[in-house]
């Protein structure tokens, strides 16, 4: 080890005699636990910065102030690092364009999705009022017992009437042609 390292070496285990408990006090309140960070990793970027100025500058007086810079700074880094790593990677390009066309719908599709939506609207319209809202609700995520708070009736009798609309307006979509449900 030559006398300059022992020296830097020396320079810092006196920094952080003299300021360590306060090192851990800032590193204490910043809680990086609470963003994925280890606060030892930054301790340790910390002292890495620290050693680094006291080699450029071995006369520099390294106050308090000083040192709650570099911890401050040296978190912000870290936590800068951290968001980054919890962004999202995007997707190869030529991965990214395939799936991309995949999953979009063409004019075709979506002209065939609104003439069918058009037929169910239809269907719709030709149950009796009775079911017809039942099917809505239920077609739009509503739970039998809220379906039957909305009707007015208990939860068995809106079961009964979503069933019986549903079996109907399945029979009616297969007349116009839009294909087998899944019963």
């Amino acid at each position: 080890m030559s006398q300059d390292s022992e020296f830097v070496d020396a320079r810092l285990e006196q920094v952080l005699a003299d300021f360590g408990a306060r090192l851990g006090v800032l590193m204490r309140g910043y809680r990086l636990d609470r963003h994925g960070i280890d606060p030892a990793d930054v301790e340790q970027e910390v002292r890495i910065r620290l050693w680094k100025a006291i080699s450029r500058d071995r006369s520099g007086a390294f106050h308090a102030s000083y040192v709650q810079r570099v911890v401050a700074t040296t978190v912000i880094d870290a936590l800068r690092r951290a968001e980054v790593r919890a962004a999202e990677p995007l997707p190869e390009e030529e991965e990214g364009a395939e799936s991309m066309q995949e999953g979009a719908a063409g004019p075709e599709q979506s002209a065939s999705d609104d003439e069918r939506m058009l037929g169910l609207q239809r269907c719709l319209a030709e149950i009796p009022e009775r079911r017809r809202m039942p099917i809505t609700l239920h077609l739009q995520g509503y739970s039998l017992q809220e379906i039957a708070d909305v009707v007015g009736t208990s939860a068995e009798a809106a079961r009964k009437l979503v069933t019986r609309g549903l079996d109907g307006l399945k029979s009616r979509l297969r007349e116009l042609g839009y294909g087998e449900f899944d019963d």
